[in-house]
């Protein structure tokens, strides 16, 4: 499939371009007589090779990008203009991979697939639980509701990702000060206090020796270092999801990890729910969006009890530590009321609070305690460096 640029003229005497994704000239041209009108000129797009490359083809996108794709496509459907149409105008704005995912689901709708049907072709674009809504609503006809709630989801979600790393951001530059400070000091300073020393006969201390030591290492083996922390690095970065798994198993994290999954399980179920996917296809696709393999074990057994004829509330106190006590209540009363969406919905929104607010709570106990670690941090490596004063100030005589 190439890319192709088009122009054409409407019966009004307008004109108006674009790009579109097709296997030949021809099919250009009967998509554009199709949908605008009369045909002025086609021409085939070069691009470079990593652009059509499989990478680039499939790269996925944050949350805010999901969140304003489907914010446009909504608008543009609400505004009365066909799908085809509203992906031909989103693919010609100035993000280039949203651009490119809108091209490739407008291929997707000319080879006679539904949306959702296009939008499994980009499963690391479009998560199969933002797939299934946009199925569910098709079917229901209620595919512009869903596209407005979806990208309600995702921006709420962008915000509370951006919430937990703004908390993050100072402890982590505490962190990175430190390190620099200790770095400096163990290059530019510990050579001035070495030669000092040397030239006032003053012994070194047996810390002081080994720092020297590490310094001649690091100096003469520099490049293998630098290699060995690269490998390292990219090493752990492919495995950062077991690593971040691991953190998050410590028992200050798992306080606040735990909830964190809950939230996002709630409001994918409550979304799949409103939706009109079934509850246990809807509970089985919304504990996609957790890492947790405990938790999805326990979403599984949720599921079945529902599938064996349990109730609601029932099924999920049986499943185990699924869900908090507050989403339990809010459970019990969408069951008994019919409107399990919106109870769930509104519990997601409980424990959203109360996850900012022990976040908040843990960020003004740890920055006190992360000063004072890195004072003494600095504090030790000052010490080490001057300790060999104190002893030639000690053999000084006193001052009659």
């Amino acid at each position: 499939m190439r890319q192709f640029r088009w122009r054409a003229r409407s019966t009004a005497g307008k004109t108006c371009s674009g790009e579109i994704f097709a296997d030949s000239e021809r099919e250009v041209a009967d998509f554009v007589r199709a949908n605008y009108g009369y045909v002025i000129g086609i021409e085939k797009v070069e691009r470079s090779s990593w652009r059509d490359s499989a990478f680039f083809a499939g790269k996925t996108i944050n949350h805010k990008e999901r969140a304003k794709f489907f914010q446009q496509l909504y608008t543009l459907l609400e505004a009365g203009i066909s799908i085809a149409q509203a992906l031909d105008v989103m693919s010609s704005g100035p993000n280039v991979k949203l651009c490119d995912v809108s091209r490739r689901l407008s291929a997707g709708l000319k080879k006679g697939l539904p949306l959702s049907g296009a939008m499994q072709k980009q499963t690391r674009v479009f998560p199969p639980q933002s797939i299934a809504v946009v199925e569910a609503g098709e079917l229901g006809g209620e595919l512009n509701a869903v596209l407005k709630a979806l990208s309600d989801y995702y921006r709420r979600q962008d915000k509370l990702c951006k919430y937990v790393r703004s908390i993050l951001a100072y402890p982590a530059f505490l962190i990175v000060v430190s390190c620099a400070t200790v770095i400096f000091f163990s290059v530019e300073l510990l050579p001035m206090f070495t030669t000092l020393y040397a030239s006032l006969g003053v012994p070194e201390t047996q810390l002081l020796r080994h720092l020297l030591f590490l310094k001649r290492l690091v100096g003469r083996h520099f490049l293998a270092l630098a290699a060995v922390l690269i490998v390292s690095g990219k090493a752990l970065y492919q495995k950062r999801k077991e690593l971040v798994s691991l953190v998050c198993r410590l028992p200050g994290i798992r306080g606040l990890h735990r909830p964190y999954l809950e939230v996002r399980f709630v409001k994918m179920l409550a979304l799949l729910l409103r939706s009109g996917t079934a509850l246990p296809e809807a509970i089985r696709l919304a504990v996609r969006t957790v890492e947790d393999g405990e938790m999805r074990l326990q979403a599984d057994r949720f599921a079945d009890g529902i599938l064996r004829g349990l109730g609601i509330a029932a099924s999920a106190t049986q499943a185990g530590n699924l869900f908090s006590h507050v989403t339990l209540e809010f459970l019990r009363i969408g069951e008994n009321s019919g409107n399990l969406s919106q109870m769930l919905s509104e519990a997601a929104e409980i424990r959203e609070q109360e996850l900012m607010q022990r976040i908040r709570e843990l960020k003004t106990i740890l920055e006190p305690l992360l000063v004072m670690i890195i004072a003494t941090v600095v504090f030790a490596a000052i010490a080490v460096m001057i300790s060999p004063l104190f002893s030639v100030m000690t053999q000084m005589p006193a001052y009659q």
